[in-house]
Parts: structure tokens; sequence; C-alpha cells
């Protein structure tokens, strides 16, 4: 890593260090305001093949999912030190998703400084599951753009990085609202010769083999998003606008960044999303598409010394993902202003191919789910999930071997709260 990457680094954690303790001081005077959220739930599926030494999820649980604390310090009227502070997976993983000082220059015009949840579609910044009316994740976030990690792998649950963004935003007239969010940001990386370098272990009986599964981007710079791998920043433009008339709001994402350590392999990424937020209906949906350059023939499993099958390891050089979805909800009956019962529908596909012969996490889904809000900010969500992987034919005998099926089917209750 350069010196001047490391500097920058340092800096910038040094300036918010300051801010917090700043931060600190007025709280006697009331300037601090605190809220959070929790959530636990039952989980179950069936078709999921077995790991090595990882719980097998075919074999229902029980979990302490998150529990998260914001904190907002008004350092002054137009200083704001914000983070948000979350433990997960029964409190065994812990990360601050955000840290930032927000500033604002005018009432059109303010900047983040530290680590931000990246401005990427809307499910992102959007993403505390109070706020959601699933708690499983839309392929969007759970593959492509990496904003929450899975069951077995929970590196923090927020797409957050280390860097600046300008928010500025303008009326236009009594249409609507134009935002526009410019961030430059250390960016996705890896420092293995491919991308997507996730692998797991196969519980195949006598034959374990190490695969990569090829899932995405989900898994990548685990917990250093305050350091870089090279000496590119990442560049993420958001633009959005949102009606006055009507609760639409729609908009445009684009990101690029270098992800090797030598700077000169790119991660490209366009998104385009669209909600419809009415008080009993609401439609939301995403698109993302992803390019990704590297070298071909490149078996990351072999590199590191473990045996695993080449027809799931061997990279074909650059190669695109992308991922949509689709969710919409209805509240049949409300009891009062928040105490309600809502259904839920979401469709979503993803195709993370690197043009290998078989990927499982190239696959369609339905999810089906009910939410009673019975209490002030509490609330119970049961929701079924049915996925089918594509070209299931050309799945290999381990896989097989260690339990996967062709359809892959979820059960889940959860209980949540905020405060």
């Amino acid at each position: 890593m350069s010196q001047n990457v490391k500097n920058f680094n340092i800096s910038m954690f040094l300036f918010f260090a300051g801010l917090v303790g700043s931060a600190a001081s007025v709280t006697a005077q009331q300037r601090m305001h605190i809220s959070g959220y929790g959530n636990m739930h039952y989980m179950n599926h069936s078709g999921m093949p077995r790991f090595v030494d990882a719980p097998d999820l075919n074999n229902g649980f029980f979990q302490i999912r998150e529990f998260t604390l914001f904190f907002d310090f008004a350092i002054t009227d137009a200083i704001i030190a914000s983070t948000e502070l979350e433990a997960g997976d029964n409190g065994s993983r812990y990360t601050a998703n955000y840290a930032y000082a927000g500033i604002e220059v005018s009432e059109n015009l303010s900047f983040r400084v530290g680590k931000i949840l990246v401005p990427f579609l809307s499910y992102n910044e959007n993403k505390p599951n109070f706020k959601q009316f699933l708690m499983s994740q839309p392929f969007t976030a759970w593959n492509v753009v990496p904003v929450n990690g899975v069951a077995l792998q929970f590196h923090g649950f927020g797409w957050g990085d280390a860097g600046v963004m300008l928010n500025w935003h303008h009326a236009l007239g009594e249409t609507g609202m134009l935002a526009v969010k410019l961030s430059l940001i250390n960016g996705i990386g890896s420092d293995s010769n491919v991308l997507d370098d996730n692998v797991v272990q196969l519980d195949a009986g006598i034959v374990k083999p190490v695969v990569r599964t090829r899932d995405g981007l989900i898994q990548n710079r685990e917990a250093t998003e305050l350091i870089d791998n090279n000496d590119d920043k990442a560049t993420v433009i958001k633009a959005s606008f949102k009606t006055l008339e009507i609760p639409l709001e729609f908009g445009i994402s684009w990101y690029r960044g270098a992800w090797d350590p030598a700077g000169d392999r790119y991660l490209r990424m366009l998104g385009l999303h669209l909600n419809w937020l009415a008080r009993n209906v609401t439609l939301r949906g995403e698109y993302v598409t992803a390019h990704v350059e590297q070298g071909a023939g490149i078996d990351p499993v072999a590199d590191a010394g473990m045996m695993g099958p080449a027809t799931l390891n061997t990279s074909t050089k650059d190669y695109d993902m992308n991922a949509f979805y689709l969710e919409g909800s209805v509240v049949p009956v409300r009891w009062s202003r928040d105490r309600f019962l809502r259904l839920i529908s979401r469709y979503d596909e993803v195709d993370t191919n690197d043009k290998a012969i078989f990927t499982p996490f190239d696959r369609a889904r339905v999810t089906l789910g009910l939410e009673w809000q019975f209490a002030t900010n509490t609330r119970f969500r049961y929701e079924f999930q049915h996925a089918k992987i594509d070209d299931f034919d050309n799945a290999p005998m381990p896989f097989k071997n260690a339990g996967g099926k062709e359809i892959v089917k979820m059960h889940m209750a959860s209980f949540i709260f905020s405060f």
C-alpha cells in the first residue's frame, strides 16, 4: 500500500475521532440522540448443501440476528457526528456500519466524511430491517451489491466504506425534488487474482472438496473498509427524483473502481431503483448489472493449495453479473396508526455467472410474507421462500452428494422491535 493511501486513511480516522470527542463534550447540553432496533428469528431450510465446520442450515436454528444502536451527536447546528454500531450472530460479531461527520454547507448542500453507507441503489441506505417488510435480503443486496452477509458469515450488515460524499438536492417547483450524491471511497477489492474469491468446503462424504461458490461480491474485504489495496479511489454517483403529489421515487446509480492490488482491473456497476411508498400500498424494485475485469484460467482454490474440481473454480476472464427484484405489499387491515397487518410478496433473480459450468447462486426466487405490528414499534414477521437453481443438470456430484437440491425452501419467523 502506498504511503499517501495510508496517510489518507489515518488522517480521516483521526479527523472523525476528534469530532466524536467534541461531540462527547456537548452531551450535557442534550445534543445527543440515541435510537436503535433489534431482531431475532427462527429459520429452517430444505435443499441446502452441507458445509464442513458450519451449521447445517437444513436443521432449524434460533438466532439473535441483529442489535443496533444509532448515535447522533449535534456538535454545532451545522455539524453532526453519526455512527451505527451493530452486533449480530448472537452477539459474536459486531461492526460499525458507518461512522461519519455530516457537515451542512447550505440548505441544498452537505458533506459526509468518514465511514459512510455507500449511496448505491436504494436498499443499502435504507437497510435496517425495521424499515423493511421482509427479513431476507433481495438478491441485488445479497449477492451483487455487497450489502449483507449470508447466515454463515456475518461480515457486517451494510455496504460501508471510508471516503467522502457530497449530497446536493434541488426543488423543481411543485413537481418534485432532485437529489444527487457523489462519493469517492476506497471501493471493493480483493487481494486474490479473482474478485469473487469466496470458498467453502462441501461435506460430500469421504471427499470434502473446497470450491469457489461464485456467490457475488458479498464476502470481499472483510473489515477492511478503512484501508485500500491500491491507489485508485472508487467513484459512486446516485441521482434520484422524488415527486411531491404522488409517493413515487426513482433513480440511477453508477460505480467504477479498481479492485486488484495493481489497480489496473476494474469493477463497473450500473443500477436502477423505483419506490412507490403509500401508507397502505408499497412497490419497490431494483436492477443492477456489474462488469468485472479479470484474467483467465485462474484457480484461486488451487492457488491456495487446496483440492477442488477445476470446473467449479477456473475463471474465464471478464464477465457480467446481474440481479433484480420487484416487491409489493398491501395493508388489508389497520386497527390504528401503528397496529396493522401487512401482506408482502417479492420476486427476484440473480446471475453471478462468470462463464462457469454451474453456480448454485444463479437462481430465481419467490418470497411470501406476513407482518403483524401488534404494538408500537414492535412486530412479528413470517416469510416463506421457494428458490429454483438454474442449470441444475450441470451440478457436479460433490454438490449433490452434500445435499444440494434444485429447489431450496425456507421458513423464517422473526420478532423485531425498535426504539
